[in-house]
């Protein structure tokens, strides 16, 4: 068996190394084992550990294989409430019950605290769209990171991950499911103070440009400062691009965020609004870049040059595709010429299939 994959006796040893240090909820155990058995709760996950454990150490036990009671004791007082009773059964002493190591036997109620104040805000606030958020303490988050690295667990959660969806669905089943692509607001839980606050999301807009002068750079600050970015006074995502001195009449796409108007004429630049956009979307924009470029590039040569349009005299233009820039400064390094201007004059790939998909309502499939 591959050892990134645990079978189950190695679940059980490893739950019980870990039981045998810490006392764990339910929770906080089957968050352990978050990645294993597909549609259980960490709490179911941590309560059939604990039962099957029981089960094991019990057989242990009659089968004489622990002579020294002593060294289940802890072990049970870890697990907590459902090894009670077998605990008495061994031992005359009282039962300790210990607070969970990670969460101090306190999630169900952040979880429920969580809900019920994210509910009240919901219900003023009508149907916005929102996603929740956890700020876990500076001393919670410590303990955490240390508890899932010095124990080397592979299949941990973290608590966040487990309130935020939890509480997620509650609030969905009460007529308010989260918005996790495009939201107006996030709604965050301090652990520290048990209080929720709310921060504005910005939204992204998709947009799609033509750059018609030259020397104005997308984001990067040129020697005078001026920038698309700099004129705008926004964020702006870029997912690719051409050098500042290259003009642009294809339609390439930039992300701005916070910005409303449906077209922007500025700095050379005459941008037209594509949609609001988030989530998947982002990724398939961000992530999709032209296979192929077609650039003019205007020369003065008193060569001929094969493929060449004549313009004037020496000046002469030509068409070359590239995969990019800098494979077209390749492709120009044996041409012996004086380059006078270079112009990006389409594109080929899938990054014209997802705009036009965008552009379309997203009726087509990809």
């Amino acid at each position: 068996m591959s050892k990134n994959f645990l079978d189950s006796s190695e679940i059980l040893d490893k739950a019980r190394t870990l039981l045998k240090k810490y006392p764990l909820c339910d929770s906080c155990l089957g968050r352990c084992f978050a990645r294993l058995g597909y549609s259980l709760t960490n709490a179911e996950r941590g309560k059939s550990i604990k039962i099957s454990l029981l089960l094991q150490i019990d057989q242990e036990i009659k089968d004489h294989k622990i002579e020294d009671l002593s060294e289940v004791k802890e072990l049970f007082f870890n697990i907590g409430s459902y090894a009670e009773p077998l605990f008495k059964n061994y031992f005359s002493e009282e039962f300790q019950k210990r607070n969970c190591y990670l969460c101090k036997s306190e999630i169900d109620n952040i979880k429920n605290d969580f809900m019920e104040k994210a509910l009240s805000l919901l219900e003023k606030l009508g149907k916005v769209k929102y996603v929740l958020g956890v700020k876990l303490s500076e001393n919670l988050k410590s303990i955490e990171n240390s508890f899932s690295l010095d124990n080397g667990i592979l299949y941990y959660e973290s608590i966040k991950n487990e309130i935020k969806r939890d509480v997620g669905k509650i609030l969905s089943s009460k007529g308010y499911p989260p918005e996790i692509d495009n939201p107006d607001i996030e709604i965050i839980y301090d652990m520290d103070t048990r209080q929720i606050y709310t921060i504005s999301k910005k939204y992204k807009v998709l947009y799609v440009y033509n750059r018609l002068s030259r020397g104005v750079p997308l984001s990067t600050w040129s020697e005078e400062g001026k920038s698309l970015q700099s004129k705008l006074n926004k964020n702006i995502v870029i997912p690719f691009s051409e050098p500042s001195e290259v003009r642009i009449l294809d339609e390439y796409p930039v992300v701005i965020e916070d910005e409303k108007r449906d077209e922007i004429e500025l700095c050379g630049y005459v941008i037209r609004k594509i949609k609001e956009t988030a989530g998947r979307e982002m990724s398939l924009i961000t992530q999709s870049l032209p296979s192929k470029r077609l650039y003019r590039v205007t020369i003065y040569t008193s060569d001929k040059i094969e493929n060449s349009k004549q313009i004037y005299d020496n000046i002469r233009d030509i068409f070359i595709y590239a995969k990019n820039f800098d494979d077209l400064q390749q492709k120009l390094k044996n041409l012996s010429c004086e380059i006078l201007s270079i112009d990006l004059i389409s594109s080929e790939g899938r990054h014209k299939k997802i705009a036009e998909y965008l552009n379309n309502g997203n009726k087509d499939t990809l």
